[in-house]
């Protein structure tokens, strides 16, 4: 790969930077939980109505996502980063500064919009330039640096909602952004072969890839609709923001520490496997809330939550980067898109249930989704195995 003299030109140093821009969208995204109460009560609003903030912003996450695919086909991977970054960082700022809800939740699902190429784009990258036998390993250090990310977002956010202000837990991020729309420019952009010009029309020709696009929909409701609401849902019995992050946070720890077990488990474990074990710690976690907000139950349900999201994610996102290869970038935007907008649909339909505190029933939903997902996505990946396509990789 011919790079100039300012590019970075080692694997490692190129995967430092893609680390960098993933933890940074992922902060962004996962910030916005522990500061719901805080939010609802600065604009004196219901816990609901503040959700749009969380809601719309994942919504535009997610229908942007194609949008964002054919420009990374069109202009390339490195540039739609940096563009979009920097106007992520433009949006975060005006996050921070709104004077209204409704100029927040415009700000913040413009936001949502434009930070959405980061990641998926991050992914179609290491596909361009690593080679299958080691995508393995490489996809497991971003999504390490994206649990990093989730857990200083929970973890934070709360302290920030209750010290310095839910504002500045939206101007970091933004500030990220745009210093990473600067330092990408060491990037060098990833060659592209004629076999990986595909578009809308390949990715959606195939019937797997479909498949893959729908239990990406679900898994989206299932896992980021529902994480949205533990930090409310321990702050309704009386938990300070602070504590309800630190608390919440314990998600990113069972991703990270899961994390490892499942990189040294891949090749030698089934992805159903994966799947149906990821699923089902979703259906724990998601009963222990549903039966109780207590503390010590949430907490204990984000940490299993964490290791369902390295076990079940991780592998649907392996198969999303290999199942259509003549449209990887179209395919894994699809992908992504599909993730968010099921999210923001679940967020959006939950709302009420949270504004009324129902937590019983707004989390038994979750168990519902992630039981389906489960027997659903096990199902599709045996018969992918048995229709004599390359087993799906487990990543973590």
């Amino acid at each position: 790969m011919g790079v100039g003299s300012r590019h970075v030109t080692t694997e490692r140093a190129q995967v430092r930077l893609l680390q960098a821009a993933s933890a940074t969208s992922s902060f962004d995204r996962f910030v916005v939980g522990p500061l719901l109460v805080t939010i609802a009560a600065d604009f004196k609003v219901t816990l609901a109505g503040a959700a749009a903030a969380a809601s719309l912003y994942f919504l535009l996450y997610g229908l942007s996502q194609p949008v964002w695919g054919l420009c990374s086909d069109r202009f390339g991977r490195v540039r739609t980063m940096r563009t979009t970054l920097a106007a992520a960082c433009v949006f975060g700022v005006l996050s921070a500064f709104a004077p209204t809800l409704g100029l927040l939740v415009a700000a913040r699902a413009f936001t949502g919009a434009c930070i959405a190429a980061t990641v998926p784009s991050a992914l179609v990258y290491v596909g361009d330039v690593v080679p299958f036998r080691r995508r393995v390993s490489v996809l497991t250090d971003l999504n390490a640096a994206s649990a990093l990310g989730i857990t200083l977002a929970i973890g934070l956010g709360g302290l920030m909602a209750a010290t310095v202000g839910w504002r500045v837990a939206f101007a970091l991020p933004a500030l990220l952004a745009g210093a990473l729309a600067l330092l990408l420019a060491r990037l060098p952009e990833p060659p592209r072969s004629a076999d990986q010009q595909g578009g809308l029309a390949v990715a959606l020709r195939s019937t797997w890839g479909r498949r893959v696009l729908l239990l990406a929909l679900v898994e989206g409701a299932a896992l980021l609709g529902l994480i949205t609401y533990l930090a409310p849902a321990v702050e309704s019995r009386g938990v300070t923001a602070t504590e309800a992050g630190a608390l919440v946070a314990l998600y990113g720890v069972g991703l990270l520490l899961t994390s490892r077990i499942v990189k040294r488990l891949a090749g030698r474990v089934p992805a159903p496997a994966f799947l149906a074990a990821g699923s089902s710690a979703l259906v724990v976690a998601y009963a222990l809330v549903a039966v109780s907000q207590a503390p010590a139950l949430v907490a204990v349900a984000a940490l299993v939550v964490g290791a369902g999201w390295a076990s079940m994610h991780s592998t649907m996102q392996a198969w999303a980067t290999e199942v259509v290869p003549a449209a990887r970038a179209t395919l894994v935007s699809l992908f992504a898109a599909s993730l968010f907008v099921g999210s923001g649909i679940a967020t959006a339909v939950l709302a009420p249930l949270a504004g009324d505190l129902r937590w019983g029933p707004l989390f038994g939903v979750g168990v519902v989704l992630s039981a389906g997902f489960g027997v659903a996505a096990t199902v599709a990946t045996t018969r992918y195995a048995r229709a004599g396509r390359q087993p799906v990789p487990a990543v973590s």
